[in-house]
Formats: C-alpha cells, structure tokens, sequence
C-alpha cells in the first residue's frame, strides 16, 4: 500500500482508482492513439500547462500495450478501453498494481487525461458497484463493469471542474 500511496501523491490525487489484477485485459484492450512521436505537457494544480513538453517521444502500440524506448514515458505499458464514443479508461501498472485514468480523445492526435479522484464520489455511489473506499481515501476497483460505471459517475459528479492532468500532443 506504500507504493501505491507514493504513486497517487505523485499524480497530485486527493484518492486514486487501483486494482490489484488488470481490468482491461488484453482481448478487451482498444488502441486509439496511433503510432508516433508525441509531446507530453503536464499541467500543475492550478490547471495550467507546464511552459514545455517534459517527456517528448515515440508511443507505438507493442503487443498488447502502449510503450516507448525513450526512458520515462508517462503512460509506459498502459492500455485503454472505450468507455463511451473518445472517452477511454486507462489502466497503468504500477509497484505491482494497476491504476486509472481518463483519456479524451481528440482529432489531430490530440489527448488529454485526468486522473481522478474516488474522494470525489459518495460512499452510497460507489457501494453499488462493491468498490471499497480505504482509510486513505483509495478506491479498489473490482471489475471492468465496476471501473467503467464507477468513471461514469464520476464524470457525470464533477462536470465543468474536473482539471487536465496531462495533454499528448503530436510531435512529428
């Protein structure tokens, strides 16, 4: 839990969206993004974007998986599923677990994320879909149905606030 705790402080979370198996699994995985080289611009948490790329490289897909041969991509082994038409869970490896985020997809190889926040929905919410909220304020997400509908949610509750975490932008 240690691990997992470092990694969402690090993606600035007041309480991530985990699991310990992988909720989207290979034969469900989808592949929007297309190969290339993409610039990646995080944005702090007042919501704007850092003056320059921070990581800039190629992303292609490799088996059943995004990765890139340029040290610290962001999203390094990530997967994605559509959740609703250009809104996609995404699901990283991390420390031996897995945790999610939101992509947005945009024409011209535009896309950006968010990671969201399980402190921002009700306890009643979340019950329904048997997520388990821990001391610390992680949800642990049980399955894909779970993961998607609980993302659904979550979206419909924060609506115009929700920040961007991140934007993936063409490179080459």
């Amino acid at each position: 839990m240690r691990a997992l705790l470092i990694l969402c402080s690090t993606l600035i979370l007041s309480g991530c969206f985990y699991s310990d198996n992988a909720l989207i699994g290979r034969r469900l995985a989808q592949f929007p993004l297309d190969d290339g080289v993409y610039a990646h611009t995080p944005y702090d948490e007042n919501g704007q974007p850092w003056v320059r790329p921070a990581w800039t490289g190629e992303i292609r897909r490799r088996g059943w998986i995004y990765s890139s041969d340029v040290a610290a991509c962001p999203h390094e082994g990530a997967r994605m599923r559509e959740m609703t038409p250009g809104i996609y869970a995404v699901m990283k490896p991390s420390d031996g677990y897995y945790v999610y985020g939101v992509m947005f997809l945009y024409p011209d190889g535009i896309a950006t994320y968010h990671m969201p926040s399980c402190a921002d929905l009700e306890d009643s919410a979340i019950a329904v879909y048997d997520v388990e909220r821990d001391e610390d304020g992680y949800c642990e997400i049980p399955s894909w149905t779970a993961l998607s509908s609980v993302l659904q949610l979550y979206l419909g509750a924060i609506g115009d606030e929700m920040r961007i975490d991140g934007i993936y932008r063409r490179a080459d």
